[in-house]
């Protein structure tokens, strides 16, 4: 199924942004690009995606940036330790307490600008964040995807049903049908000779009973229920798939059981709403 969700948070001077994107394909293949110190996580990450997705190719993009401007200063410990230990020794040979102010410690250089491009360890919380928030966005695109394919399904499978009604009401024509075929045959073969009626109503009703679907449009009935069932479960998979075969299965029978043009019209309709349903249901997770 396809899907997008994007997120972003703040951590300190660092933001995270998060992308995630999801297209149709048969197996899950997930794909992580993260900053280089955290690339540890990806499995991490990846055990994380799979419980959104469980078919499909998905990238995900994990981007950490600094921000510019006073959140980039930082205090040099260093330096300022050594300050205040010259500063204390001062205060004890003269006597007297001394006061800094904020101008003091910029030019003794304690207050400096943090250069450095690489993200600290704390950034990981921020990117589960980032993470978590993309993936329901994910999940949700994903849900409305699922709910408008599964209306259209359902619309296609009551379309079935609605053409296996007309199927079934073009099949009780066909003994009286067969009927007059047959008497119209046996009466040109035999040049108007009489012909022994007993005989012939036990090969009309060989030939109806061979012609007869019934037992096909029950079966077909039934797996379309069945059909509706799954399609609310959790889980489709390999139960929706062996009824797609068995439905194909059964209007296959009823059109080679017919010779009747309009039943073998409305069988090609059948098998192409089932094989657009069939198309639909290798996308849906």
């Amino acid at each position: 199924m396809t899907g997008f969700g994007a997120a972003e948070e703040q951590w300190a001077s660092w933001s995270c942004q998060v992308e995630i994107r999801s297209v149709n394909q048969r197996f899950l293949d997930i794909r992580c690009r993260l900053p280089l110190r955290f690339q540890t996580l990806e499995s991490d990450f990846k055990k994380q995606i799979k419980t959104i997705c469980t078919r499909g190719k998905i990238d995900c993009s994990i981007r950490l940036e600094k921000g510019s401007g006073e959140e980039n200063l930082q205090l040099n410990p260093e330096r300022a330790q050594r300050y205040n230990e010259l500063l204390t020794e001062f205060e004890a040979l003269s006597g007297r307490k001394v006061s800094v102010d904020a101008r003091d410690l910029s030019s003794i250089n304690i207050i400096e600008e943090n250069n450095s491009g690489e993200p600290p360890e704390e950034c990981e919380n921020v990117i589960r964040e980032s993470l978590a928030k993309a993936l329901e966005g994910l999940r949700e695109m994903k849900v409305r995807e699922g709910q408008a394919m599964q209306n259209d399904i359902q619309e296609r499978l009551s379309s079935c049903a609605n053409i296996l009604n007309t199927i079934e009401t073009l099949s009780l024509d066909e003994p009286g049908r067969c009927r007059e075929r047959l008497q119209d045959r046996l009466s040109q073969l035999n040049e108007g000779s009489k012909l022994n009626p007993e005989r012939l109503e036990q090969e009309i009703a060989l030939l109806a009973d061979r012609l007869d679907i019934s037992e096909e449009v029950v079966r077909f009935r039934t797996h379309l229920e069945h059909m509706n069932d799954i399609l609310v479960q959790s889980e489709v998979g390999k139960k929706a798939e062996f009824l797609m075969q068995e439905l194909n299965r059964e209007v296959n029978t009823i059109a080679s059981k017919s010779s009747h043009a309009g039943i073998s019209q409305a069988s090609v309709e059948i098998k192409s709403e089932l094989e657009k349903v069939r198309e639909q249901l290798q996308n849906i997770e």
